[in-house]
């Protein structure tokens, strides 16, 4: 089964994830600390830097990503 079917931010509107609300941001956090597949969600966007052609932006796996928030590998 693909990680993603075991979300736990499946059952969540999609753009709490891209807010730039600090309560919707606080939120989506908070849902992450409790996924299942927090580990697998962060390897993906660590191993994506672009999404269907668009640099890969929000929370994912904990983490804020985007233009500011992407975290530096190394």
């Amino acid at each position: 089964m693909n990680w993603r079917h075991q979300a736990t931010c499946r059952h969540y509107d999609p753009e709490l994830w891209f807010s730039t609300d600090p309560n919707e941001r606080a939120t989506a956090l908070a849902v992450c600390g409790q996924c299942p597949v927090i580990d697998e969600c962060r390897r993906f966007a660590d191993e994506h830097d672009r999404i269907n052609g668009y640099p890969l932006q929000g929370i994912w796996g904990g983490r804020q990503y985007g233009v500011k928030g992407r975290p530096r590998k190394g």
